[in-house]
């Protein structure tokens, strides 16, 4: 079978790199390219604003890893942990939609930029680069971890080969590739994660009653009660984990690009609609469905996991090599590389956003220097995928990598854009609200990770791990509240378009 596994996986590269040649050969020219590279000529409708947002989560890293290794180690109380704070995530970005999309901008940078001067850019759109770059990373490692066995190749071969394939499309076709390719990456997702959960089900209920399974199934690896338990993940790691989620993801910089991109509000908000349900079903429904059964066919040894399961990271390796027909593990390996591929190059899309529009192409302008915003454009996004690749290859584990850039966002991203709203904020409060937040997260990040922040936390906090969040947040919010004591209002030139 191996000669098919690599049939499907390279098939699938080379019709996705001819969807970004199609969107290179009918992009126009250099003058309207910002709209049409980085928005897709905001002509998208709801359906492709939902899809596009679906294929960006119902990736192998979210759906096909952390969220079924969350539900392998904590049972029903997963669902705090991931998918309920994304739910009320889509549920604030379908009210705010409408808000959002009268702001004149493409991205969070520019936004702060046009109210508080074009200097601020900076201070965010470094940030912004860097969560991205770290999603993107996780995702090529996600999936190389995964393919590498199936393919029967060296891990770092199947990192280069995913990377190179995002990187080509991405270059051609820019953002019109990116959601283009997310409608065909959607369904395969779909099919793949629907097939694994049927896979699961049938292995674990064949012979066993569904009740019977439920009371055989052992305490999760992470916790000592009832894997039904729907707070076995605890009160402090739940409230941790919405404080470290909530305020980056409702500034999350690729959703806002999708929304920007619909044709209407109506669009907008109708995609967001559509990217709930997916949610619902493929963050929370059957990666629970696929981590209990996990938990169950293969159960831990008190707080150890099976050796073949990783620490849960290759469960779905394992279902299918063990449970899986020869003839539908080939359409499995094409849906786990659309599935890798539909989130490496939406991070690699804003990674490319925020180094280009918002910091490489200003500073050219500034400096009177004329560049052809394309050739800018281009590079950066088949930049911005390889330097998510070499990230990937220092990637060890997912729980760091998306508490600490979600944590990124809520630290340095959050409070500024909330000073958006606010008529006394002026551009050194939000200059220094984002500096002192994300400097300050990777200090008491490292003095986390060390246990010397366990001194002076109380011990719920430093039970979760996630203190070095909280505390970045709280500085983050001195920064804004000192400067403000010490500069004087700046007058805001968009206030129109920011109006609630």
């Amino acid at each position: 079978m191996l000669w098919f596994y690599w049939a499907g996986f390279l098939v699938y590269a080379v019709f996705v790199i001819y969807i970004g040649w199609r969107g290179y050969r009918s992009q126009k020219p250099s003058d309207e390219l910002k709209v049409d590279f980085w928005a897709a000529g905001k002509t998208l409708g709801p359906w492709a604003t939902g899809l596009s947002i679906s294929a960006s989560f119902m990736s192998i890293s979210w759906s096909c890893v952390y969220a079924v290794q969350l539900a392998y180690w904590y049972g029903l109380g997963a669902l705090w942990l991931l998918a309920i704070p994304w739910l009320i995530v889509m549920g604030f970005y379908y009210a705010l939609t409408p808000h959002f999309r009268k702001m004149p901008a493409f991205s969070q940078p520019e936004m702060l930029a046009q109210r508080f001067g074009e200097k601020v850019r900076v201070y965010f759109a470094l940030p912004l680069a860097f969560v991205f770059l770290v999603w993107g990373g996780a995702e090529i490692f996600a999936a190389a971890h995964i393919l590498s066995p199936i393919l029967d190749a060296p891990f770092h071969l199947v990192l280069a080969l995913v990377a190179l394939v995002v990187a080509t499309y991405s270059y051609l076709g820019g953002f019109s590739a990116v959601v283009t390719t997310d409608k065909v990456q959607f369904a395969l997702v779909a099919f793949f994660i629907l097939s694994i959960s049927w896979i699961a089900a049938r292995a674990a209920f064949l012979g066993n009653g569904v009740l019977e399974v439920l009371k055989s199934l052992p305490s999760p690896p992470k916790t000592n009660t009832s894997a039904l338990s729907l707070f076995a993940a605890g009160p402090a790691l739940i409230a941790m984990t919405f404080i470290a989620y909530l305020p980056g993801w409702i500034v999350e910089t690729d959703i806002w690009l999708r929304l920007q991109a619909a044709k209407t509000n109506k669009n907008a908000r109708n995609g967001v609609l559509i990217a709930s349900v997916n949610s619902l079903l493929f963050i929370a429904v059957l990666p629970m469905l696929i981590g209990l059964t996990t938990l169950y066919l293969y159960p831990p040894a008190g707080t150890t996991i099976p050796t073949e399961l990783g620490d849960g990271a290759a469960i779905f390796a394992v279902l299918i090599r063990d449970h899986t027909p020869a003839a539908l593990s080939v359409l499995l390996i094409v849906g786990l590389a659309s599935a890798s591929m539909s989130t490496i190059d939406t991070c690699g899309n804003v990674m490319a956003l925020s180094l280009s529009y918002d910091l490489v192409e200003p500073h050219l302008a500034a400096k009177n220097k004329n560049m052809d915003s394309a050739v800018v454009a281009r590079f950066m996004s088949a930049g911005a995928v390889i330097s998510a690749y070499v990230y990937a290859l220092f990637t060890e584990t997912l729980w760091d990598i998306f508490y600490l850039s979600s944590g990124i966002l809520t630290t340095t991203i959050f409070i500024p854009m909330i000073a958006l709203f606010r008529p006394k904020a002026n551009k050194v409060r939000v200059q220094w609200a984002a500096m002192s937040g994300f400097i300050s997260t990777f200090v008491f990040y490292f003095l986390e990770t060390r246990g010397l922040l366990h001194k002076i936390e109380p011990s719920w906090l430093s039970s979760t791990g996630l203190g070095y969040i909280l505390f970045g947040l709280i500085v983050s919010g001195l920064g804004y509240l000192m400067a403000g004591m010490f500069s004087k209002r700046t007058p805001s030139t968009v206030q129109r378009h920011l109006s609630l």
